[in-house]
């Protein structure tokens, strides 16, 4: 068994990780309401799968990142994220909320006729089992959290023992550990020796089946609409409670009452019997259906007499969104589209009127938008500057918008980089692979004649250069002063000239005219055995067998090749751009030294795609930043930085997140964001299908 890290339970209980040596409860009755992140946590929180879709998966998640950099403790590779943007009142939030779940048995929580076992999670029956009073039951480490929406555990019988006296269900601290759940008020069960469901008394009422030796009987509850059901061997039995009571802290419990039950169970550390994850996705979509009144023909009579304001209000909001954002063509045909098919008319700014200026005003953040998705930082700064002077000098956010523009500079030079680099190796794989079928069928030839020829054959040999620089395998690292060394004078090898007129290049070339030359035909080595550490491409008068000839030659298509000088220009300008950055902001803060070894650590690995600090590459950044400019320049102006639209978007999520913390559970199954992606991801599909459906059509 795997040890268990003593800073990660007190933060939030492994699931893998199972034993009574992490129970840390004082006393039987006394469950800790402290702030789980006593001690620092190292590792992510671990859920069942069945919760990953829910908001509790998000708030976890939340938790986990807030207390990290709150003690400041350095993300998993793995689990790098972005920081967190939590308000202080949902810090206070998450640093107050208890979300650890039940994993193990409690073993200071049960009575002595159970017995647990060293796993944690198996039970055995140890007392005489003479009499009612000789029932026992075990409770959970942790109670079951409303933040869950639904939570579900199954326990296996492995041993119905000699009458079979098993009961599953959940109770409240305070119920004693002598009686079987179901018995007492706070307490609900279903026993497996008659099939009845026990709600807070003695007697039972008809339910569901019998469960024996080797049944697998599931029990979950929903805080959503506070009922519970059980299942059996993977199917669904039914409801078996309503309008329970679930205020305070409910346990998980189990019961046993004759010698001989052993049961086992799973708190969602292993895959269940029961597709619980199918139910928690039928319940969210009921949920969202009552939220959104879809089907209620009341809601549809009233919708109909409201309809016409709705798409108004929702049809003004979509259309101040393209205006904030600058989409000034868009902006303009959904007026005027809008006129057209239903004779509203929309407005392109809330005073009903919008000057020439203002149309400018979105064109212009529109350009400098569009410079920045398509990876121009230079032309966008310029375009600022022109259009919008003093938004990049302005103190505090401008500068820190200069600085993020310069480092997406640096990325985008980078992305050049690879880009040309691999075209590089594509064209040297693929000379390589035509050399090798080349010079089989010349040196074949070659025998063939050597019987015929009174002179041998002779040709240059070309070895390899002591000096060249091995390149290492795709992620792996390379120093600065590797990197810098590669590319100085001394460590460079001579690249063999033709001496055809139709050949000649400059050995050096400037940067700035870099994508206006042609490229170097020059190809280099990749220490990949190959007997010619350069090889000098031909034209088609000077190609000859290699045989009658002094080389070898592959015709290369010299328009659409990258030279190996090109690449090695390439790698020196975002070097000397990175020194320029380096020497600029060398006494800045903390802060902004990270952000520039962040970026400049893409120099670092022979292929920054496959690095750790390949997210950096995203295109999607670029939308980020372009969103960022253009909220800036809409602050400068004092104009709100923010759409209407996304304000009423961020005000939902925080409601529902609201809800969540107050324990609602219907908030708790919904996550707004997975939501509204889903539901875009289902519109774009409907859209697709009338289109074809229209095409197929006409």
């Amino acid at each position: 068994m795997a040890s268990i890290t003593p800073t990660y339970n007190a933060a939030f209980p492994s699931l893998h990780q199972t034993g009574l040596i992490s129970q840390r409860r004082a006393s039987a009755h006394h469950h800790p309401t402290t702030p789980p992140f006593i001690q620092r946590s190292i590792a992510p929180p671990k859920f069942p799968s069945y919760l990953k879709q829910t908001l509790y998966a998000k708030l976890a998640l939340e938790q986990y990142k807030f207390y990290q950099q709150k003690h400041e403790i350095k993300p998993l590779p793995n689990n790098a994220s972005k920081k967190s943007t939590t308000t202080c009142l949902e810090e206070e939030q998450l640093e107050e909320m208890d979300l650890r779940l039940p994993t193990l048995w409690n073993s200071r929580d049960k009575s002595k006729n159970i017995e647990i076992g060293t796993n944690g999670i198996d039970l055995a029956y140890i007392g005489p089992g003479k009499q009612e009073t000789h029932a026992a039951l075990a409770r959970s480490n942790f109670p079951m959290r409303p933040q869950c929406g639904i939570f579900y555990y199954e326990m296996k019988v492995i041993s119905k023992g000699d009458d079979g006296y098993i009961g599953i269900g959940f109770c409240a601290a305070s119920n004693k550990v002598e009686r079987l759940p179901g018995w007492d008020p706070d307490s609900w069960g279903y026993h497996g020796d008659d099939g009845h469901s026990f709600a807070g008394s003695g007697t039972g009422k008809n339910y569901g089946p019998c469960f024996t030796t080797g049944d697998v009987v599931g029990c979950g509850v929903n805080f959503a609409d506070n009922t519970a059901f059980y299942t059996k061997n993977g199917k669904f039995i039914g409801i078996a409670f309503t309008d329970m009571n679930l205020k305070q802290p409910i346990f998980p419990a189990v019961g046993l009452r004759t010698p001989g039950e052993q049961v086992t169970v799973n708190f969602g550390h292993e895959p269940f019997v029961y597709d619980i994850a199918q139910y928690v996705s039928d319940q969210r979509i009921k949920f969202i259906d009552e939220i959104t009144l879809q089907n209620s023909s009341r809601h549809k009579e009233a919708n109909r007499k409201e309809e016409s304001y709705s798409k108004e209000v929702m049809d003004q909001l979509i259309l101040s969104y393209l205006v904030h954002h600058g989409y000034t063509g868009t902006a303009k045909a959904v007026v005027q589209n809008a006129g057209h098919v239903s004779g509203q008319e929309l407005f392109l700014s809330p005073n009903n009127d919008i000057s020439k200026a203002g149309e400018q005003d979105m064109e212009e953040r529109q350009l400098i938008r569009s410079a920045i998705i398509h990876g121009h930082i230079d032309q966008a700064i310029t375009l600022i500057n022109k259009y919008f002077p003093g938004v990049l000098q302005e103190e505090g956010r401008g500068e820190e918008l200069q600085l993020s523009l310069k480092c997406g500079k640096f990325v985008e030079m980078m992305r050049e980089y690879c880009e040309c680099s691999k075209s590089r190796r594509l064209r040297t794989n693929s000379v390589d692979s035509r050399i090798s079928a080349e010079t089989s069928d010349q040196f074949l030839n070659a025998n063939e004649d050597r019987t015929t020829r009174s002179n041998s054959v002779s040709g240059p040999v070309i070895a390899h250069s002591s000096h060249a620089n091995p390149v290492p395998p795709p992620g792996r690292r390379l120093s600065y002063a590797a990197i810098a060394a590669s590319l100085s004078p001394s460590n460079s090898t001579e690249v063999p000239r033709q001496q055809d007129d139709s050949m000649d290049v400059d050995d050096e070339m400037d940067p700035n005219s870099k994508m206006d030359r042609a490229p170097d035909s020059t190809a280099s080595s990749h220490g990949n055995g190959n007997a010619w550490s350069r090889r000098p491409s031909i034209t088609a008068s000077s190609s000859s067998n290699a045989v009658n000839g002094d080389y070898l030659s592959v015709p290369v298509n010299e328009e659409n090749s990258t030279s190996s000088t090109e690449v090695a220009d390439s790698l020196k300008l975002v070097m000397q751009y990175g020194q320029k950055l380096q020497n600029e902001y060398q006494n800045d803060t903390q802060k902004t030294r990270s952000k520039l070894v962040d970026i400049f650590s893409l120099l670092a690995y022979n292929d920054p795609y496959s690095s750790p600090k390949a997210h950096l590459l995203k295109i999607s950044r670029r939308d980020a930043l372009a969103t960022d400019v253009n909220a800036a320049i809409l602050a400068f102006q004092n104009r709100p930085e923010m759409p209407a639209m996304e304000r009423i978007y961020r005000q939902i999520i925080l409601c529902n997140k609201e809800l969540a913390f107050e324990g609602s559970g219907k908030a708790a199954l919904i996550n707004i964001d997975d939501y509204c992606a889903n539901d875009i991801e289902k519109s774009s599909a409907d859209s697709n299908c009338s289109y074809n459906a229209e095409s197929m059509i006409s």
